[in-house]
């Protein structure tokens, strides 16, 4: 795990000087730009993820540090730590309390949101918008520590070395991907490149975990106060869909994502533990009688996250 968070930090380091410094043709600059925003991506997935989970390392400092990598690569660790953590784990999949299937109105992803007409094309439409993703963490950042914005937030205000980490993360990242880049080459280059780059990678973190949740073959609870509801260990085990994990590059290269209901269950635990405890949890399943949901290819994966955002944006009998 280490050796692959080394590469990926090395990769990250000498794409974006080839691009930055070097390139001077824009096929080069294609080239170097998706790699610098594959390997961005590679430090979301398996760097910033565990560490933000405590479960990078042993050592508390050494967690922080793998999950303040997502604070220079452009999102802050303090504010989707707390999201991530406390809403998504705990109320996956519940409308109104996961944020991670709340989309402000652009789509409609729980029988619990409100329809509106325009959902009906969102099978079409949602591929476009997850590309804005990455592009949405400053924004929204921005709305958070100016004007306050809480949007499903459980912690404070950030203060103390809190903010002061939050600033410095936001500053280097800008000065990295805005500040040098412009003291070599025109605005309108700086522009295009960040915003190509952003989009990669937005649509490629979109996806991959819209791939565990927001598919057809898991369970969406439709009241977040629902009585009935299960114990949570069955609940994560209902709303979360594993998928391609007989695929080891897929595996390696998402951070052990595809495993996602171990990930749900043991959050805290390193990924490269996964499919070790992934037969474990089979075969506590198969002896309580619980069904465990997976797609077997990341294709099949696609398709049911397609057929589910299209049943989604049909308007319900109701409306």
């Amino acid at each position: 795990m280490y050796v692959k968070a080394a590469a990926l930090l090395l990769a990250t380091g000498v794409s974006y000087v080839w691009l930055v410094f070097r390139a001077d043709s824009w096929p080069e600059a294609i080239a170097a730009g998706t790699i610098l925003a594959l390997a961005l991506v590679g430090i979301g997935f398996n760097i910033q993820h565990d560490g933000n989970h405590g479960g990078f390392s042993r050592l508390p400092w050494m967690n922080r540090a793998a999950g303040f990598t997502l604070d220079l690569i452009g999102a802050s660790s303090h504010f989707w730590k707390d999201k991530h953590n406390h809403s998504h784990h705990v109320f996956t999949n519940i409308p109104h309390e996961d944020a991670d299937i709340d989309l402000g109105g652009l789509a409609r992803l729980s029988d619990g949101q409100r329809w509106l007409w325009f959902h009906r094309y969102q099978h079409v439409y949602l591929w476009g918008l997850y590309s804005f993703v990455h592009l949405r963490y400053l924004y929204s950042d921005i709305q958070r520590l100016l004007f306050g914005k809480n949007d499903g937030l459980t912690a404070k205000y950030p203060s103390g070395m809190t903010l002061v980490a939050l600033l410095a993360g936001k500053a280097v990242f800008l000065t990295l991907s805005i500040g040098i880049p412009l003291m070599l080459h025109p605005w309108t280059v700086v522009a295009t490149g960040y915003v190509a780059v952003s989009m990669i990678m937005g649509v490629i973190f979109s996806v991959v975990f819209q791939l565990a949740h927001s598919v057809d073959i898991v369970e969406h609870p439709s009241l977040h106060d629902d009585p009935d509801r299960e114990e949570w260990v069955v609940h994560q085990i209902g709303t979360t869909a594993n998928f391609a994990t007989a695929n080891r590059w897929i595996s390696v290269a998402l951070g052990g994502l595809n495993f996602q209901r171990e990930h749900h269950l043991f959050p805290k635990v390193s990924h490269v533990h996964y499919p070790a405890l992934s037969k474990m949890v089979h075969e506590v399943c198969a002896e309580h009688g619980i069904k465990c949901r997976e797609n077997i290819t990341l294709m099949s994966a696609l398709r049911s996250h397609y057929r589910f955002v299209r049943q989604m944006g049909i308007k319900p009998a109701t409306v």
